[in-house]
């Protein structure tokens, strides 16, 4: 296993937390506002639990081919995040991430929809829905809110192998990262 891959895996890491302090942060109808400050406390208590450093730290290591490094390597290749087999995963990543972000900057240029999203509010109904007064940036920021999901369920994948590989370290934030998940995908 190369310090290249470990980096790339640490890489990752950084990037799902960049990824969620950003939608958190992000104008617009992405998480709804009730929720977007108990989002915000429990990604701020995961850096203060210093969650995702224990992942990234887990990875670093400061000699090759001893012990740490042979157990590291043979588990991360048991869930496949070694060679080939990542890349792929790191490609897949990429691919929704492309998507993801494409659509995330056509609803920023829209800007976020007039109103609240009925959808949102609990009495809505269905079978008889208002006039929505702007269905179009509604559309953009509904696209983007799934393919936030979509990206978010890509990473499960990744993240929950590495966590596999790596015991004790980062249960919390894959909680976390579901949970908004969730959110995302309605």
């Amino acid at each position: 296993m190369s310090i290249a891959e470990r980096q790339e895996l640490a890489n990752r890491v950084k990037a799902l937390d960049g990824l969620m302090a950003d939608i958190l942060n992000a104008e617009g109808p992405l998480v709804p506002g009730p929720l977007r400050e108990g989002f915000r406390t429990a990604l701020t208590q995961l850096h203060e639990d210093g969650a995702f450093q224990q992942v990234i730290e887990a990875l670093r290591v400061n000699e090759e081919g001893g012990e740490h490094v042979v157990r590291l390597e043979a588990a991360l290749k048991r869930v496949g995040l070694l060679g080939e087999s990542l890349r792929l995963k790191l490609a897949v990543i990429g691919w929704a991430e492309d998507r993801a972000y494409g659509a995330w900057r056509h609803a920023l240029v829209a800007g976020p929809p007039t109103g609240p999203d009925m959808e949102d509010d609990p009495n809505f109904n269905a079978a008889d829905p208002p006039d929505d007064p702007d269905p179009h940036r509604r559309i953009l920021w509904r696209r983007t809110r799934k393919l936030l999901a979509k990206l978010l369920k890509t990473i499960d994948d990744f993240f929950e192998s590495l966590i596999s590989a790596i015991p004790s370290v980062g249960e919390a934030i894959l909680e976390i990262k579901k949970a908004l998940e969730s959110v995302l995908d309605r």
